[in-house]
């Protein structure tokens, strides 16, 4: 929105802070996996440690900013996401919490982090950062704060977010939990034969391990039965 808005100096803006943001990611990433792993590299911290510089620097990538500071930020995207994946993840699975996906140190604890730099950057003095507090609610009626209450605000909707978030996922979590929802094994639940048209079915790799090939259709069978 902000690119499409506002002059090309933005777009600029955007587009300059968020690759230096990705590639201090990246290159944090790397160094933060092959620490955790002695020496060797895990492709799915890399990934995802990578793109947590450009999660983490959304909301403040249009600020007229010296360069070191989406650097900064990336570089500590990148630290906390692959820490988050290498260390933290497996304890959480440990603990019965599974994330396929790896999106709470991607787009979770980023996004937490992302929100909390730009409240800090409604605080910046608009003689060094140029794009800042006033400058953003120039164009917008009806709109009076201060710094302070700008940095309120920012504080508010992160909480706002969260609330929202956890609310709605345990909304999610007790209906899936309904006898009318079928369920499988633990240990199948990122397969997707049961549930996707996979032309190559040989690749399930429950069939290696002489296990029924369609938990879910045997599911329905015998709740019809």
């Amino acid at each position: 929105a902000v690119v499409s808005t506002q002059s090309t100096g933005i777009q600029g803006r955007v587009i300059g802070n968020t690759y230096l943001s990705i590639m201090a990611s990246c290159v944090t990433a790397f160094a933060t996996s092959a620490l955790i792993h002695r020496g060797k590299f895990e492709m799915i911290e890399i990934q995802n440690g990578t793109l947590a510089g450009g999660v983490i620097i959304g909301t403040i990538s249009p600020f007229l900013i010296d360069p070191w500071a989406p650097v900064l930020i990336g570089a500590i995207g990148g630290v906390i996401s692959t820490f988050g994946y290498g260390l933290l993840h497996p304890y959480l699975e440990d603990c019965g919490i599974l994330d396929s996906a790896g999106v709470q140190m991607l787009h979770g604890i980023p996004g937490i982090l992302g929100g909390l730099f730009a409240a800090l950057a409604t605080l910046a003095d608009n003689t060094n950062y140029m794009f800042s507090y006033n400058t953003t609610w120039t164009n917008t009626t009806d709109v009076d704060r201060d710094r302070g209450q700008q940095f309120g605000y920012h504080l508010g909707a992160i909480l706002v977010s969260l609330g929202i978030a956890v609310v709605s996922g345990l909304i999610t979590g007790v209906l899936v939990r309904l006898p009318i929802c079928p369920t499988i094994e633990k240990e199948d639940m990122l397969i997707d034969h049961d549930f996707w048209v996979i032309h190559d079915k040989n690749h399930d790799p429950r069939l290696k391990k002489d296990k029924k090939s369609n938990i879910y259709a045997n599911q329905m069978a015998e709740a019809k039965a």
